[in-house]
């Protein structure tokens, strides 16, 4: 159990450090553009926003039970990462962690743990409690503070639900003009989750 802990909190890290990537690698095959996808059996997503492409999709991450998949918004640029690769930056791009675990006193620790990475990581403006689709979530507002992350501002939801944890991080680069929070509230109102208790 401590190593699926230390696992699903790198990877989060990893999304809140802009360490994710911005797009498949080019040897891979494009991603169909979905907007009907299920992640594990705790979570179902049906993209509405037709600016919202589907850029990734990972059924299982690092270890079982954790789930990824990411969207971007506008013209993709070519962008050299800090590990000198070039990869895909969009105009805003949402990522999608979701973790499933055995108890759900363990998904809630998951959902503090990438809670607390977030305010490490970030400069929090914001921070309230909101409800989409019947299910609570802690959503923070923050600036980016990294030299390494191309993007500037961002907004996150946190949610436990039954077994089960997710994570929703939706950033931009400075001259984005779109609100935030209401791509985010659109994106979450049209999530479904199953109980898996």
């Amino acid at each position: 159990m401590k190593l699926k802990n230390y696992v699903l909190l790198f990877c989060l890290i990893c999304l809140l450090t802009g360490c994710a990537p911005f797009s498949p690698k080019p040897e891979q095959e494009p991603v169909e553009n979905k907007t009907h996808l299920t992640m594990g059996s705790s979570l179902e997503v049906k993209n509405t926003d037709n600016r919202l492409v589907l850029i990734d999709d990972n059924s299982a991450l690092a270890a079982d039970g954790l789930y990824y998949a990411s969207w971007g918004i506008g013209n993709a640029q070519p962008y050299k990462n800090k590990d000198g690769n070039i990869v895909d930056l969009y105009d805003a791009s949402l990522y999608l962690l979701m973790g499933e675990a055995k108890t759900n006193e363990a998904a809630k620790d998951y959902m503090n743990t990438w809670l607390e990475a977030a305010k490490t990581n970030y400069d929090i403006l914001e921070e309230k409690e909101m409800t989409f689709q019947k299910q609570a979530y802690t959503v923070v507002a923050y600036q980016c503070r990294s030299e390494d992350n191309p993007y500037a501002r961002g907004i996150s939801a946190f949610a436990a639900f039954g077994n089960s944890a997710v994570c929703a991080e939706l950033t931009c680069q400075n001259d984005f003009k779109d609100d935030l929070e209401s791509i985010l509230e659109n994106f979450l109102n049209h999530c479904s989750y199953i109980s898996n208790e």
